[in-house]
């Protein structure tokens, strides 16, 4: 399951549908670990995860939305 190369808004919403899907043997051990830690349910914890393997994999990181006063 090789991801799409790019930065691009589309690119990184097919990279996490694309790993959205089948899950393998590591990656769902990893998933549940997540889980379990930051007590979500699988769902949550592997949509988490395919988000954070896009923004890597297109170089980017995810932004919190939060406003820092100077």
């Amino acid at each position: 399951m090789p991801l799409k190369k790019g930065s691009s808004q589309k690119t990184i919403s097919a990279n996490i549908k694309e790993l959205m899907g089948k899950a393998g043997k590591t990656r769902k051990k990893g998933i549940s670990t997540l889980a379990k830690k930051r007590g979500l349910t699988t769902e949550e914890a592997k949509r988490s995860q395919a988000i954070a393997i896009a923004l890597s994999a297109a170089g980017k990181t995810k932004k919190d939305g939060k406003k820092t006063k100077k």
